[in-house]
């Protein structure tokens, strides 16, 4: 793939950036790659997995915690950037390819446009996260359909068993409120949906979330949305979530001192104190019961 100034502009005009500080970080990461033919070898490679090897695992990629990991110490901080932003063409061949209404085309912008820009003026890093590249590359590849207050992944794995099988993974969007009857609808669109545009039908779904951890779901009342949302599926444990809580309970990432987490909420108290007390979080893994598809 082509790395280049202009594919650059237009990627940013494509998903609605106009910011001009972010555009000259951009354009100042670019040349920074020129300058740096080992980075540059990097990156093709990188590119290639992202969007070329549809069937690549990416899960040591997720484990990825530090950039260094990926690009070795010459790096620009904006290299996760314009990794996304040469992926735009492929995106835009690729919605055209599924013929997804407009709809569809408004949610996967704006879902990139996120990935690009979330980390830079939400958390103020320099650049985005490796986790932000790689949920980007998720939507230009199509592997995503966003319907109602979820999402679907397409994979050809049991996220339980780890065996080979086509099928749904629902992701719950940051900040989501788990309305019942939201779900439940968002599910039940959501076949019309995968039929429509992946080309298949009667699936198992399965989620993978900190929000089905057995550990947190003894937190919760009766009349939470998340323990709602959890009653819709079978639940087995997964390995340890403790990032994720961090991630999406704390707006933490990276080492942590657990005694200056934030307390504001009784689901912040109770989860920080099973952190301090060094208690195992596991991830929950659910098959979505078949009564509910």
């Amino acid at each position: 793939m082509l790395i280049d100034n202009e594919i650059v502009l237009e990627g940013l005009k494509y998903y609605g950036i106009s910011d001009q500080s972010y555009e000259d970080k951009c354009l100042e990461c670019v040349d920074y790659i020129f300058k740096h033919d080992n980075l540059m070898v990097k990156i093709n490679n990188l590119m290639d997995i992202l969007y070329n090897k549809k069937d690549y695992d990416l899960a040591k990629f997720w484990k990825l915690n530090k950039m260094e990991e990926l690009f070795g110490n010459d790096y620009h901080p904006y290299v996760t950037n314009i990794i996304v932003l040469l992926g735009y063409n492929l995106h835009k061949e690729n919605m055209k390819k599924y013929n997804l209404d407009d709809k569809q085309v408004f949610i996967h912008k704006k879902r990139a446009r996120e990935a690009l820009t979330y980390d830079v003026y939400k958390r103020g890093y320099d650049g985005i996260r490796i986790s932000q590249m790689l949920w980007a590359s998720y939507f230009i590849n199509l592997r995503i359909l966003e319907v109602g207050v979820l999402q679907y992944e397409l994979v050809n794995f049991n996220p339980i068993t780890k065996e080979k099988e086509i099928c749904i993974k629902i992701h719950i969007p940051k900040n989501t409120l788990l309305d019942i009857n939201k779900v439940r609808k968002s599910i039940k669109q959501s076949k019309l949906e995968i039929k429509k545009y992946f080309g298949i039908k009667d699936v198992n779904y399965y989620c993978e979330s900190w929000l089905l951890s057995k550990e947190v779901l003894c937190l919760l009342s009766d009349n939470s949305n998340i323990l709602k949302f959890s009653n819709l599926f079978y639940i087995a444990s997964g390995g340890d979530c403790k990032k994720d809580i961090l991630n999406f309970v704390f707006n933490k990432i990276g080492q942590v001192k657990y005694e200056t987490l934030s307390d504001d909420t009784s689901l912040q108290r109770n989860l920080k104190k099973l952190l301090l007390n060094g208690d195992i979080i596991r991830i929950g893994i659910g098959k979505l019961k078949e009564d509910i598809k």
